[in-house]
Protein backbone atom coordinates (compact mmCIF):
# COMPACT_ATOMS: atom_id res chain seq x y z
CA UNK A 1 0.00 0.00 0.00
CA UNK A 2 2.88 2.51 1.02
CA UNK A 3 4.64 1.69 -2.38
CA UNK A 4 1.40 2.68 -4.71
CA UNK A 5 1.17 5.61 -2.26
CA UNK A 6 4.51 6.59 -3.38
CA UNK A 7 4.00 5.75 -6.94
CA UNK A 8 1.11 7.93 -7.26
CA UNK A 9 3.01 10.42 -5.74
CA UNK A 10 5.55 10.33 -8.07
CA UNK A 11 3.79 10.09 -11.25
CA UNK A 12 1.90 13.22 -9.82
CA UNK A 13 4.41 15.52 -9.60
CA UNK A 14 6.04 14.21 -12.58
CA UNK A 15 2.89 15.08 -14.49
CA UNK A 16 3.00 18.82 -12.93
CA UNK A 17 6.72 19.13 -13.83
CA UNK A 18 5.50 18.36 -17.51
CA UNK A 19 2.58 20.28 -17.58
CA UNK A 20 4.73 23.24 -15.97
CA UNK A 21 7.58 22.99 -19.08
CA UNK A 22 4.81 22.98 -21.64
CA UNK A 23 2.66 25.93 -19.58
CA UNK A 24 6.20 27.33 -19.72
CA UNK A 25 7.31 26.77 -23.47
CA UNK A 26 3.97 27.90 -24.92
CA UNK A 27 3.97 31.85 -22.62
CA UNK A 28 6.89 32.38 -23.86
CA UNK A 29 6.69 32.02 -27.47
CA UNK A 30 3.86 35.01 -26.93
CA UNK A 31 6.12 37.26 -24.55
CA UNK A 32 9.84 37.26 -25.90
CA UNK A 33 8.81 38.33 -29.47
CA UNK A 34 10.04 41.97 -28.84
CA UNK A 35 12.77 43.76 -30.75
CA UNK A 36 14.68 46.76 -29.31
CA UNK A 37 17.26 48.33 -31.53
CA UNK A 38 19.28 51.23 -30.23
CA UNK A 39 21.44 53.31 -32.33
CA UNK A 40 23.31 56.82 -33.14
CA UNK A 41 22.57 59.34 -36.03
CA UNK A 42 24.91 62.31 -37.16
CA UNK A 43 21.96 64.68 -37.98
CA UNK A 44 21.97 67.36 -40.61
CA UNK A 45 18.48 69.34 -40.73
CA UNK A 46 19.80 69.64 -44.70
CA UNK A 47 19.29 66.20 -44.93
CA UNK A 48 16.56 63.71 -43.82
CA UNK A 49 17.12 61.10 -41.54
CA UNK A 50 16.51 57.29 -42.29
CA UNK A 51 15.47 55.00 -39.54
CA UNK A 52 14.86 51.56 -40.83
CA UNK A 53 12.28 48.97 -39.07
CA UNK A 54 12.83 45.64 -39.59
CA UNK A 55 10.26 43.21 -41.52
CA UNK A 56 7.16 43.91 -39.42
CA UNK A 57 3.98 41.92 -39.78
CA UNK A 58 0.40 43.41 -39.62
CA UNK A 59 -0.52 44.33 -36.49
CA UNK A 60 2.80 44.73 -34.71
CA UNK A 61 3.37 47.74 -32.89
CA UNK A 62 6.10 50.33 -33.12
CA UNK A 63 7.27 52.28 -30.12
CA UNK A 64 10.55 55.35 -31.59
CA UNK A 65 11.92 57.55 -28.94
CA UNK A 66 14.03 60.17 -30.02
CA UNK A 67 16.96 62.03 -27.64
CA UNK A 68 16.28 65.37 -29.65
CA UNK A 69 15.66 68.63 -28.20
CA UNK A 70 13.25 69.80 -30.69
CA UNK A 71 9.87 68.07 -32.75
CA UNK A 72 10.28 67.20 -36.31
CA UNK A 73 9.62 69.05 -38.92
CA UNK A 74 7.76 66.03 -40.33
CA UNK A 75 7.73 62.51 -39.92
CA UNK A 76 6.97 60.14 -43.18
CA UNK A 77 6.91 56.21 -43.85
CA UNK A 78 8.19 54.66 -46.49
CA UNK A 79 6.25 52.86 -48.31
CA UNK A 80 3.43 55.01 -47.27
CA UNK A 81 0.93 53.44 -45.32
CA UNK A 82 2.41 50.15 -43.65
CA UNK A 83 2.72 52.52 -40.67
CA UNK A 84 0.13 53.96 -39.20
CA UNK A 85 0.56 56.87 -36.47
CA UNK A 86 -1.30 56.15 -33.27
CA UNK A 87 -3.31 58.92 -31.54
CA UNK A 88 -1.39 58.84 -28.85
CA UNK A 89 -0.13 61.83 -27.19
CA UNK A 90 2.68 62.11 -24.28
CA UNK A 91 3.41 64.94 -24.93
CA UNK A 92 2.24 67.76 -22.25
CA UNK A 93 0.79 65.65 -19.74
CA UNK A 94 0.90 66.77 -16.13
CA UNK A 95 3.63 64.49 -14.80
CA UNK A 96 6.24 65.09 -17.53
CA UNK A 97 7.31 68.01 -14.74
CA UNK A 98 9.05 65.23 -13.06
CA UNK A 99 9.73 62.70 -15.14
CA UNK A 100 12.75 62.45 -17.90
CA UNK A 101 10.67 62.01 -20.53
CA UNK A 102 9.94 65.24 -20.77
CA UNK A 103 13.37 65.80 -22.34
CA UNK A 104 12.80 62.67 -25.49
CA UNK A 105 10.77 62.05 -28.35
CA UNK A 106 7.90 59.71 -28.37
CA UNK A 107 5.87 58.39 -31.21
CA UNK A 108 3.72 55.32 -31.85
CA UNK A 109 2.52 53.22 -34.79
CA UNK A 110 1.07 50.33 -35.67
CA UNK A 111 1.76 48.42 -38.56
CA UNK A 112 -0.97 48.36 -41.27
CA UNK A 113 1.02 45.54 -43.55
CA UNK A 114 3.51 42.86 -43.56
CA UNK A 115 7.10 43.90 -44.70
CA UNK A 116 9.71 46.63 -43.94
CA UNK A 117 9.66 49.82 -43.42
CA UNK A 118 11.46 53.39 -43.14
CA UNK A 119 10.44 56.03 -40.76
CA UNK A 120 11.63 59.51 -42.04
CA UNK A 121 12.31 62.20 -40.01
CA UNK A 122 12.96 65.76 -41.22
CA UNK A 123 14.51 67.39 -38.29
CA UNK A 124 14.98 70.67 -36.55
CA UNK A 125 17.95 72.49 -35.21
CA UNK A 126 18.86 71.17 -31.54
CA UNK A 127 18.66 73.53 -28.99
CA UNK A 128 19.89 73.81 -25.06
CA UNK A 129 16.16 73.37 -24.42
CA UNK A 130 13.73 70.41 -24.89
CA UNK A 131 10.82 72.52 -26.47
CA UNK A 132 7.11 71.16 -25.84
CA UNK A 133 3.50 71.56 -25.67
CA UNK A 134 2.23 71.46 -21.88
CA UNK A 135 -1.34 73.29 -22.98
CA UNK A 136 -3.07 73.11 -26.21
CA UNK A 137 -1.30 72.10 -29.32
CA UNK A 138 1.42 73.95 -31.45
CA UNK A 139 3.77 74.15 -34.38
CA UNK A 140 7.05 74.86 -33.58
CA UNK A 141 10.16 76.48 -35.53
CA UNK A 142 12.91 76.83 -34.17
CA UNK A 143 15.61 79.38 -36.13
CA UNK A 144 18.82 81.27 -35.06
CA UNK A 145 17.87 84.64 -34.62
CA UNK A 146 21.46 87.33 -34.42
CA UNK A 147 20.92 91.04 -33.65
CA UNK A 148 24.26 92.81 -33.81
CA UNK A 149 26.72 91.09 -31.53
CA UNK A 150 24.25 88.98 -29.65
CA UNK A 151 22.58 85.37 -30.51
CA UNK A 152 19.51 84.25 -29.84
CA UNK A 153 17.49 81.09 -30.23
CA UNK A 154 14.44 82.21 -32.43
CA UNK A 155 11.12 80.41 -31.51
CA UNK A 156 8.22 80.93 -33.86
CA UNK A 157 5.26 79.20 -32.15
CA UNK A 158 1.83 78.71 -34.27
CA UNK A 159 -1.60 77.83 -32.46
CA UNK A 160 -3.31 74.63 -34.10
CA UNK A 161 -5.57 73.47 -31.24
CA UNK A 162 -6.44 75.73 -27.91
CA UNK A 163 -6.88 73.50 -24.57
CA UNK A 164 -10.26 74.12 -23.45
CA UNK A 165 -9.19 77.32 -21.38
CA UNK A 166 -8.64 78.96 -24.74
CA UNK A 167 -4.73 78.50 -24.14
CA UNK A 168 -1.63 77.36 -25.75
CA UNK A 169 1.56 76.66 -23.52
CA UNK A 170 5.05 75.77 -25.06
CA UNK A 171 7.99 75.28 -22.69
CA UNK A 172 11.36 75.51 -23.65
CA UNK A 173 13.15 73.36 -20.62
CA UNK A 174 16.86 72.99 -19.50
CA UNK A 175 17.45 70.57 -16.68
CA UNK A 176 18.79 71.96 -12.91
CA UNK A 177 19.12 68.76 -10.67
CA UNK A 178 20.46 71.00 -7.89
CA UNK A 179 19.05 71.64 -4.40
CA UNK A 180 17.95 75.26 -4.36
CA UNK A 181 19.96 77.46 -1.90
CA UNK A 182 19.30 80.39 -0.29
CA UNK A 183 21.10 82.56 -2.96
CA UNK A 184 19.34 80.71 -6.10
CA UNK A 185 18.65 83.06 -9.23
CA UNK A 186 18.02 82.92 -12.86
CA UNK A 187 17.96 86.19 -15.28
CA UNK A 188 18.11 86.70 -19.01
CA UNK A 189 16.51 88.81 -21.80
CA UNK A 190 13.75 87.81 -24.43
CA UNK A 191 12.32 89.57 -26.82
CA UNK A 192 8.99 89.26 -29.20
CA UNK A 193 9.76 89.53 -32.67
CA UNK A 194 5.74 89.18 -34.47
CA UNK A 195 2.63 88.48 -33.30
CA UNK A 196 1.13 88.81 -29.34
CA UNK A 197 1.89 86.91 -26.16
CA UNK A 198 -0.44 86.26 -23.78
CA UNK A 199 2.32 85.91 -21.51
CA UNK A 200 5.96 84.57 -21.03
CA UNK A 201 6.93 83.30 -17.95
CA UNK A 202 10.18 81.27 -16.31
CA UNK A 203 9.24 78.38 -14.40
CA UNK A 204 11.25 76.40 -11.59
CA UNK A 205 10.09 72.99 -11.64
CA UNK A 206 10.97 70.92 -8.59
CA UNK A 207 10.04 66.95 -7.10
CA UNK A 208 6.90 68.36 -5.57
CA UNK A 209 5.60 71.42 -7.39
CA UNK A 210 6.14 74.10 -9.95
CA UNK A 211 6.49 77.85 -9.59
CA UNK A 212 5.89 80.36 -12.53
CA UNK A 213 6.84 83.93 -12.27
CA UNK A 214 5.76 86.39 -14.87
CA UNK A 215 8.16 87.98 -17.11
CA UNK A 216 6.60 89.52 -20.11
CA UNK A 217 2.86 90.64 -19.94
CA UNK A 218 0.62 90.49 -22.75
CA UNK A 219 0.49 93.92 -23.39
CA UNK A 220 4.48 93.67 -24.80
CA UNK A 221 5.04 95.11 -27.78
CA UNK A 222 6.90 93.93 -30.36
CA UNK A 223 10.85 94.36 -31.12
CA UNK A 224 11.15 95.25 -26.98
CA UNK A 225 14.20 93.56 -25.39
CA UNK A 226 12.94 92.60 -21.35
CA UNK A 227 15.20 92.13 -18.93
CA UNK A 228 14.52 89.82 -16.31
CA UNK A 229 15.79 88.27 -12.62
CA UNK A 230 13.93 85.96 -10.85
CA UNK A 231 15.11 84.58 -7.58
CA UNK A 232 14.11 84.11 -3.85
CA UNK A 233 12.43 87.17 -3.06
CA UNK A 234 10.11 87.07 -6.64
CA UNK A 235 6.61 86.99 -5.90
CA UNK A 236 5.31 83.81 -8.44
CA UNK A 237 1.58 83.60 -9.73
CA UNK A 238 0.14 82.23 -6.99
CA UNK A 239 1.74 84.61 -4.41
CA UNK A 240 4.37 81.82 -2.85
CA UNK A 241 7.93 83.65 -2.29
CA UNK A 242 10.36 81.24 -1.54
CA UNK A 243 8.73 78.09 -1.30
CA UNK A 244 11.27 76.61 -3.67
CA UNK A 245 13.59 76.80 -1.68
CA UNK A 246 15.65 73.63 -0.14
CA UNK A 247 13.94 71.69 -2.42
CA UNK A 248 15.09 69.91 -5.53
CA UNK A 249 15.00 71.52 -8.76
CA UNK A 250 14.39 69.06 -11.36
CA UNK A 251 13.95 71.81 -14.72
CA UNK A 252 13.93 75.51 -15.29
CA UNK A 253 11.92 76.49 -17.94
CA UNK A 254 10.08 79.29 -19.93
CA UNK A 255 6.49 79.36 -20.61
CA UNK A 256 5.52 80.99 -23.62
CA UNK A 257 1.21 81.51 -23.56
CA UNK A 258 -1.04 82.29 -26.80
CA UNK A 259 -4.25 83.08 -25.43
CA UNK A 260 -7.59 82.58 -28.26
CA UNK A 261 -9.01 85.68 -27.09
CA UNK A 262 -6.31 88.06 -28.16
CA UNK A 263 -6.41 87.35 -32.41
CA UNK A 264 -9.02 87.92 -34.45
CA UNK A 265 -10.95 84.87 -36.79
CA UNK A 266 -9.01 85.91 -39.75
CA UNK A 267 -5.28 86.16 -38.13
CA UNK A 268 -2.96 83.76 -37.00
CA UNK A 269 -2.53 82.96 -33.25
CA UNK A 270 1.17 83.61 -33.57
CA UNK A 271 4.03 84.63 -31.69
CA UNK A 272 7.87 85.00 -32.67
CA UNK A 273 9.91 85.13 -29.68
CA UNK A 274 13.49 85.59 -29.10
CA UNK A 275 15.50 84.04 -25.98
CA UNK A 276 18.77 84.86 -25.57
CA UNK A 277 21.42 83.75 -22.35
CA UNK A 278 20.39 82.48 -19.57
CA UNK A 279 22.38 82.61 -16.44
CA UNK A 280 21.60 80.43 -13.27
CA UNK A 281 23.26 81.10 -9.38
CA UNK A 282 22.72 78.89 -6.80
CA UNK A 283 25.01 77.50 -4.01
CA UNK A 284 27.73 80.27 -4.70
CA UNK A 285 28.04 78.94 -8.42
CA UNK A 286 27.02 79.86 -11.49
CA UNK A 287 26.13 78.52 -14.70
CA UNK A 288 25.11 79.90 -18.35
CA UNK A 289 22.87 78.43 -21.19
CA UNK A 290 23.80 79.69 -24.08
CA UNK A 291 21.85 80.87 -26.34
CA UNK A 292 23.17 78.73 -29.35
CA UNK A 293 21.47 76.03 -32.03
CA UNK A 294 23.25 73.36 -33.61
CA UNK A 295 22.36 72.92 -37.67
CA UNK A 296 24.38 69.29 -37.26
CA UNK A 297 24.50 67.44 -34.42
CA UNK A 298 24.08 63.68 -32.42
CA UNK A 299 21.26 61.97 -31.83
CA UNK A 300 20.20 58.77 -30.33
CA UNK A 301 17.23 56.85 -30.86
CA UNK A 302 15.57 53.35 -29.33
CA UNK A 303 13.03 51.35 -31.60
CA UNK A 304 10.78 49.43 -30.09
CA UNK A 305 9.24 46.67 -32.04
CA UNK A 306 6.39 44.56 -30.54
CA UNK A 307 5.48 41.59 -32.07
CA UNK A 308 1.87 40.68 -32.42
CA UNK A 309 0.97 36.82 -31.08
CA UNK A 310 0.44 34.60 -33.85
CA UNK A 311 -0.26 31.04 -33.46
CA UNK A 312 1.98 28.64 -35.62
CA UNK A 313 1.68 24.83 -36.16
CA UNK A 314 4.70 24.28 -32.97
CA UNK A 315 2.12 26.61 -30.70
CA UNK A 316 -1.11 24.30 -31.85
CA UNK A 317 1.19 21.48 -31.26
CA UNK A 318 2.09 22.66 -27.45
CA UNK A 319 -1.35 23.51 -26.92
CA UNK A 320 -2.54 20.37 -27.57
CA UNK A 321 0.05 18.12 -25.70
CA UNK A 322 -0.78 20.47 -22.84
CA UNK A 323 -4.37 19.46 -22.81
CA UNK A 324 -3.46 16.10 -22.99
CA UNK A 325 -1.44 16.04 -20.44
CA UNK A 326 -4.21 17.84 -17.97
CA UNK A 327 -6.46 15.45 -19.00
CA UNK A 328 -4.34 12.34 -18.74
CA UNK A 329 -3.29 14.29 -15.30
CA UNK A 330 -7.06 14.50 -13.72
CA UNK A 331 -7.65 10.36 -14.86
CA UNK A 332 -4.56 9.30 -13.42
CA UNK A 333 -5.17 11.22 -10.05
CA UNK A 334 -8.56 10.29 -9.81
CA UNK A 335 -7.95 6.22 -10.44
CA UNK A 336 -5.20 6.34 -7.94
CA UNK A 337 -6.91 8.48 -5.40
CA UNK A 338 -10.04 5.70 -6.06
CA UNK A 339 -8.25 2.77 -5.39
CA UNK A 340 -6.04 3.91 -2.64
CA UNK A 341 -9.54 4.89 -0.96
CA UNK A 342 -10.65 0.79 -1.16
CA UNK A 343 -7.25 -0.38 -0.24
CA UNK A 344 -6.03 -2.82 -3.71
CA UNK A 345 -2.52 -2.84 -3.84
CA UNK A 346 -2.14 -3.94 -7.13
CA UNK A 347 -1.36 -1.13 -9.61
CA UNK A 348 -2.35 -2.79 -12.89
CA UNK A 349 -5.85 -2.37 -11.32
CA UNK A 350 -6.21 0.70 -11.38
CA UNK A 351 -6.32 0.96 -15.17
Amino acid sequence: MKKLKLLAILLVIAMTLTSAVLGLNLLSFMTSDTEIIVSQRIVDINSPVVIKVPRINKYDRVYLILNATTIPYSITVNPKGVLIPLPLDVEGVEYDYAYPILMTRHFFFIANASGSAQIILNMQPKTPYAIKDVEGKTHVKVFEYVEGAKEYIGIDTEAVKFAENGYTQTVLVTPLNEVIQPDFQVSGEVKLLQGKVSYINLIIMTDTDWYAFNIVPSTVQPNITISFNVNAGSRELLGRTGEFLNKRGLFIALGIGLYSGQFNVSEAARAVVAVGDLTITNGGRSRVIRARVFNVYEMTYHLYIFRKFQPTFQHFLLVSALALEVLAFNYVTIKFWKRVKRGDGYIAQAF
